[in-house]
């Protein structure tokens, strides 16, 4: 069910920013996907869960250890080269 909220609220934005004379909207899109007004309101408001928050935080790891070494070898560089960087003493990335 998630999905097809998250592409209602991609689409719905895409939509916002584009030239379009017509933008569906929410409701409507919402009775495309058949899906509830209320789910996807009540999905869109709830907050960011812990879980969700440690891999952005964990992306943004990936995306800085890759960055470093690319402007150093011209590489992407081993997942080993990375891993030993980005798991410092005391940090878990397992999430279990």
């Amino acid at each position: 069910m998630s999905d097809k909220f998250e592409f209602i609220d991609v689409e719905y934005a895409a939509y916002q920013e584009s030239d379009e004379l017509y933008v569906p909207s929410i409701v409507k899109m919402c009775i495309w996907m058949e899906v509830s007004r209320s789910g996807f309101y009540g999905w869109r408001d709830k907050p960011e869960s812990a879980t969700a928050k440690r891999r952005g935080i964990l992306a943004l790891y990936v995306k800085k250890s890759f960055g470093i070494l690319m402007t150093r070898t011209g590489t992407a560089g081993s997942t080993r080269t990375w891993w030993t960087g980005a798991c410092r003493p005391g940090r878990s990335w397992s999430g279990r």
